[in-house]
């Protein structure tokens, strides 16, 4: 008995692997050990596309006409035979509302450029650094006053600890601030 992938059974159908999964679950197709079996695949395929015939069945180029009455991205995959009309149109869809949904969600504020982001963190790690390379020139007379290493060791993480959180407070113009720490 030989057996595909959920994953190949999905691309092979046009359908997502959620519904492969669901058909499974359903009895619909057979599976064993996740994998799908081909002939009960194949016959759930056949009644599938017997009740729900291709939306737009293969048109045939007439001769003499040319590609420009079919989308650009269509006829690419088309002409390399990577998939049908119909899986490129289905591609073109959800590539169309994968677009304005991304543009949606940035004029909604939900999607950030990455660049702005790094320069943000690159900013926050710059402060964290600075202040961490500040605590030896400004605190050096304090910790020779200690008298063991046990006491430098503390008075360190006491040092490196109120740095830390105060670079975790929001100053009064909504920037990390260590001027405002008492």
């Amino acid at each position: 008995m030989t057996t595909i992938s959920q994953s190949e059974a999905a691309r092979r159908a046009g359908v997502s692997r959620p519904a492969i999964k669901k058909a499974i679950d359903t009895g619909k197709i057979i599976s064993q050990n996740g994998q799908v079996n081909t002939a009960s695949f194949d016959e759930w395929l056949r009644l599938r596309m017997e009740v729900q015939p291709d939306p737009q069945p293969e048109v045939q180029p007439v001769a003499g006409d040319d590609a420009t009455t079919c989308q650009p991205d269509t006829v690419s995959f088309l002409s390399a035979g990577m998939m049908s009309r119909a899986e490129a149109t289905r591609v073109r869809e959800v590539y169309k509302a994968q677009t304005a949904k991304l543009e949606y969600d940035q004029k909604a504020g939900r999607v950030v450029e990455v660049e702005l982001i790094a320069r943000a963190v690159g900013a926050e790690y710059a402060r964290v650094r600075t202040s961490l390379l500040a605590i030896p020139a400004e605190h050096a007379p304090a910790l020779a006053r200690c008298k063991t290493p046990a006491e430098v060791r503390e008075r360190l993480e006491t040092l490196i600890n109120r740095v830390l959180e105060a670079l975790t407070l929001d100053g009064p113009d909504g920037t990390n601030s260590l001027s405002e720490r008492p």
